[in-house]
């Protein structure tokens, strides 16, 4: 490997970074590492790659400071140093490259227009907050708009109860309040970085600690499109517009000791999940990490279904129903796909693509082999060849907003050692074909010696039980969309919620599982053979 320091030679890491990739790639060098230190990374000078990111809004060009791209065998080796972003640059992107290692390194943002405030006072129809860290905000027309150094602007989206001063643990009364549920909400400047909130809806006390941001997700730390045999060691994530990981149409995915947190002085860490592997297939393993503070789950896992909006005797028109998933481009030559009813989820048949032919980011026409004759207008389309297994084994999940976990993999699953003390569900199966258009309905999984500790302690503002399986908006008696679950020797300590909720599963266990101090209470609906 080459040492960074060769190239170090602007006060511009950006621009370096560009040269040095791009060296590498044409001398075959196996990859870059560098000294200790902390670098700071701009996007004036960044490099700069179309992308589609699913579930970040991301299309079009965007800043990158790592940009590997139609790359093997390559290594970026941090030396344990610090990574410091301004403004909405992209940290890491990996784009149609194999054999990629990413490790030894900590990832922090300057700012990412997010506001921890803290209530002062609380009125008739208002409260009054004063905002605790530097992000940068303004109100305008009674609304709270929030924007940052390199000219990205944002309008408020939602607050969340956080916390009572500086507890890093999230209370019982946490909640969201979304804008778009509440568009009476409206804001006054009191000057001296204090606000005034009118009409939330909110329970507020003083002292709480609230979160509050907009509404794009304006940057990932690490997004990987279009990839195989991807190892991610020993990163540290602080800070984020967004996600941490973001995976798509890649193969063989390796998390290993990543550790997401806030620094000292804050009460939160990422904007959005910390780890989401979308359409991937081969292994997706997550081990030995830690995952807290981010404000939302720890992983989230799923395909994408598409609507067929129309047909002739060749092909199907389909469309990326959630604006989150649309330009990824998942259908190729040769592909299996399943055509189901977006209200069951049961597939009506299986088929095979002759042809793939995009039309733009919504729509994509698919030639069918043998015809079109039994696939009916308003079936959705999964993608059955695109599929991965998961492993997800001694992480702990503490301190995050919402749920632990969201299982929507359609290989075999397992779920086993790990530690999760959740605000709201620990663990979650939920994919649908109507409103976020998340495909996965689950074959083969177990979850094993896993310790739930306090789990779904809000009370229903992210789920009502330990575990939940979904149900479908319709159930198809005999036809079941969930295969096998197995949830067997793990602990649930001081967990007052319902430990499990299950429906439309074929076979569930829930056998030789330790209840300390906590509820028994089981639930399940719709299910053909179930163990206990």
């Amino acid at each position: 490997m080459i040492n960074y320091s060769v190239f170090n030679t602007t006060e511009n890491h950006s621009f370096n970074l560009y040269n040095a990739i791009k060296y590498c790639k044409e001398q075959g060098e196996d990859g870059i590492v560098f000294d200790k230190d902390t670098y700071g990374f701009y996007p004036e000078m960044a490099s700069e790659e179309m992308l589609c990111v699913s579930n970040h809004d991301m299309y079009g060009l965007h800043r990158i400071a790592f940009l590997i791209k139609d790359m093997k065998n390559f290594t970026i080796d941090g030396g344990n140093s610090e990574f410091v972003f301004h403004g909405s640059i992209t940290p890491f992107v990996i784009k149609n490259s194999e054999n990629i290692t990413v490790k030894n390194l900590s990832v922090d943002y300057d700012e990412t227009m997010t506001l921890d405030v803290e209530v002062i006072n609380v009125g008739e129809g208002f409260f009054d907050v004063r905002v605790i860290n530097d992000d940068k905000y303004f109100i305008k027309g009674n609304m709270l708009y929030y924007y940052d150094e390199r000219g990205n602007e944002d309008i408020f989206h939602y607050f969340g109860i956080r916390s009572f001063g500086d507890y890093k643990s999230f209370i019982p009364e946490s909640k969201d309040e979304f804008r778009v549920f509440n568009p009476e909400i409206y804001f006054e400047d009191l000057g001296n970085r204090k606000f005034r909130v009118y009409n939330s809806k909110l329970d507020v006390t003083v002292g709480m600690h609230l979160i509050t941001r907009g509404t794009e997700r304006y940057a990932c730390n690490l997004v990987i499109t279009d990839s195989k045999d991807i190892s991610v060691e020993n990163v540290t994530m602080y800070k984020s517009y967004a996600m941490g990981l973001l995976a798509q149409k890649t193969e063989n995915v390796s998390v290993d000791g990543m550790v997401v947190k806030a620094k000292a002085e804050r009460l939160f860490s990422l904007n959005c999940d910390a780890t989401h592997f979308v359409h991937c297939k081969g292994l997706i393993k997550v081990t030995n990490s830690e995952f807290s503070e981010q404000q939302d789950d720890a992983l989230n896992i799923h395909g994408v279904f598409t609507r067929i909006v129309d047909k002739t005797e060749d092909y199907i028109l389909i469309k990326y129903m959630h604006k989150s998933a649309k330009g990824l481009d998942i259908y190729k030559k040769g592909d299996e796909i399943a055509v189901l009813n977006h209200k069951t989820l049961i597939p009506n048949g299986k088929y095979r693509i002759t042809d793939a032919e995009v039309v733009n980011l919504n729509y994509t026409k698919l030639y069918i082999e043998g015809g079109t004759g039994n696939i009916n207008i308003g079936d959705d389309v999964e993608d059955l060849t695109w599929s991965c297994d998961l492993l997800f084994e001694n992480n702990k999940v503490i301190n995050n907003r919402a749920r632990g976990m969201l299982i929507a993999a359609k290989g075999k699953v397992e779920i086993k050692n790990n530690y999760f003390n959740t605000p709201g569900v620990a663990i979650l199966f939920e994919s649908d074909g109507s409103k976020w258009f998340e495909s996965g309905g689950t074959t083969n999984v177990a979850i094993k010696n896993n310790v739930f500790d306090n789990c779904e302690y809000t009370k229903g503002n992210w789920g009502s039980h330990v575990i939940e399986v979904k149900p479908r908006e319709e159930f198809n008696e005999g036809n079941y969309y969930h295969k096998y679950i197995c949830v067997r020797d793990n602990e649930f300590k001081d967990c007052n919620a319902p430990l499990i909720y299950a429906d439309n599963i074929e076979k569930i266990e829930f056998k030789d599982n330790k209840r300390n101090n906590s509820s028994d209470v089981k639930v399940f609906k719709n299910c053909g053979e179930i163990a206990e």
